[in-house]
């Protein structure tokens, strides 16, 4: 739908105010030669107005937006202007971009920023397409519109614009940022595994020796068991058993107060990273399965056996999730802990000091001997602190 409006500018009144001056001095004076310069004043005003309103007939945008963009990621957005008229061509188009946040229940952010990026097309000829572009960074990871856009125009005098909004609005997720985790969470990751005696297994080439199978083209000769394919009388291979990695799961504890303050936000942004990293780490590793549990709006734990597409779907949900001011926690513990793998690896990330030993808060934990066994095995790490900065980096 086409929303067209013409616009006098500050330059325009000033011209229009001039030429009723002339004009009146003219009317006034009774003289002639003032009054035909008031007509010849007045025709750059008519020609400006039926100009703005021709230049922009038969215009038609494309927008392209990026895949998988990340939260401080450059955004590039591509921009394709047509002219679909066949004889007068299109001078000095600018096309204004509209970018909003996006809030969880759908509507824009009305505190979040209103970015209008825009682009000058100097000349369309006419049949004929330009392309253009603009560049910028999303800072914030969540759902973005962008749309409608606004063509406008004052070619050639500026004392008029006409602006036509049009296109509809699409949609871009930015996903979380990124970070490094350091030395120190591997370590930490070595002395969980070690503690845990598991070792189920998966055919494959590398590991300890699991059987033999028929040869197939493309294996090694190295793999070749001679002794074995002398007494079947055909040619079989060494087959071998990976281990598989420990399952993971991660739990989110996103809190913050009603009215937090600029750090508050930012150690719940810093979670998110965190958490999406762990996650991003797990699944690219590969060989396990991987759990991620949110309280918020409702608690819901997400499981799969790790792979690019689950990350994907962790991803979209780690994007939009948002803060809540209540405690949750106990009651997120005890509905997901019964979904998680009895020996997986738990990792709750919190944005505030909490203390799991709590029996009254947690009650609901250490009254079931199942709950108990599994929040005893619970990493707990808190963003807030200084302990963080031992695990993961976040990037700048």
């Amino acid at each position: 739908m086409l929303r067209r409006q013409t616009t006098i500018h500050r330059e325009g009144w000033y011209y229009l105010l001039i030429v009723v001056v002339v004009f009146g001095g003219a009317l006034f004076k009774e003289v002639n030669l003032l009054l035909i310069l008031a007509g010849m004043l007045l025709g750059p005003v008519l020609l400006n107005w039926q100009a703005v309103g021709t230049n922009l007939r038969g215009l038609c945008l494309e927008r392209k937006l990026p895949r998988g963009l990340s939260a401080g990621d450059w955004l590039s957005v591509s921009l394709r202007l047509s002219n679909a008229r066949r004889r007068l061509g299109a001078w000095g188009v600018v096309v204004e971009e509209q970018i909003r946040r996006v809030t969880a229940a759908g509507g824009d952010n009305p505190g979040g920023p209103l970015l209008s990026p825009d682009v000058l097309f100097p000349y369309v000829p006419a049949g004929e397409t330009r392309k253009g572009a603009y560049r910028g960074r999303l800072l914030e990871r969540g759902r973005y519109r962008f749309g409608p856009v606004r063509l406008s125009t004052r070619f050639p005098f500026g004392l008029f614009s006409r602006t036509i909004t049009m296109g509809e609005s699409e949609t871009l997720l930015v996903l979380p940022r990124l970070g490094r985790l350091t030395d120190g969470w591997a370590g930490r990751r070595l002395e969980a595994i070690a503690g845990v005696d598991r070792r189920s297994f998966r055919p494959g080439l590398e590991g300890d020796f699991y059987g033999v199978r028929e040869w197939r083209g493309g294996d090694g000769r190295r793999l070749i068991h001679w002794r074995s394919s002398a007494r079947l009388g055909k040619l079989v291979v060494r087959q071998f058993a990976q281990p598989r990695s420990r399952d993971v799961a991660v739990v989110l504890d996103l809190w913050q107060p009603e009215r937090p303050t600029a750090d508050q936000l930012a150690n719940v942004e810093l979670a998110v990273s965190f958490a999406a990293t762990v996650l991003s780490d797990v699944c690219r590793r590969g060989g396990s399965s991987v759990y991620l549990a949110l309280g918020n709006p409702t608690p819901q734990c997400l499981g799969a056996p790790a792979s690019s597409g689950l990350l994907q779907s962790l991803m979209e949900q780690l994007a939009t999730i948002e803060a809540a001011s209540g405690g949750t926690l106990p009651t997120l513990l005890a509905s997901v802990l019964p979904q998680i793998a009895a020996d997986a690896e738990i990792v709750l990330v919190s944005t505030r000091p909490t203390d799991l030993a709590d029996g009254v808060r947690f009650a609901a934990l250490w009254s079931n001997p199942v709950l108990r066994d599994r929040a005893q095995r619970i990493r707990y790490i808190d963003t807030s602190s200084e302990q963080l900065a031992e695990l993961f980096q976040a990037e700048a």
